[in-house]
């Protein structure tokens, strides 16, 4: 809230409507929750392989598992930090692509600026995908972005 007031000062005529209120209210909405979260993402299946499809119907099912059950609301900041460089939900679509990587490349990465977030169809668990996916939000090349 500091910086955003820091900006009104800088820019008074731009934002003489607008209060206090109204910007808490915008950023309250921004927030994240995991239906918030799950609603906004979008697969992108491939259409080559009933194999591939299968496989990665499975990890949509580990990263829905891994949201719910694993990080819920209070982790959400952290993991959307990670796929789309800030902390609250500032996009309307997180978009999910998936890999055929393995050991230890099958590591997520993201494309930040389109929100997308890679991963790995190689995974055989959902145990194993949690715990990969719960070290690399832990690791310091996960945190390299700041928040807004």
């Amino acid at each position: 809230m500091g910086k955003i007031c820091q900006g009104i000062k800088v820019y008074p005529g731009l934002w003489t409507s607008v209060k206090e209120s109204d910007i808490n209210e915008l950023y309250h909405s921004m927030r994240p929750t995991v239906p918030g979260v799950l609603s906004r993402i979008k697969y992108e299946f491939s259409d080559h392989s009933i194999t591939l499809r299968c496989a990665e119907e499975r990890i949509k099912e580990y990263l829905k598992i891994f949201i719910e059950d694993h990080i819920g609301d209070q982790g959400l900041p952290k993991l959307l930090q990670y796929w789309t460089a800030s902390n609250i939900l500032v996009v309307p679509t997180l978009h999910v692509s998936f890999t055929s990587q393995e050991g230890a490349e099958r590591c997520p990465f993201v494309n930040s600026c389109i929100a997308q977030l890679n991963l790995s169809r190689m995974f055989v668990s959902c145990e194993e995908f949690v715990h990969e996916f719960k070290c690399y939000l832990n690791s310091r090349e996960a945190q390299a972005f700041d928040s807004i």
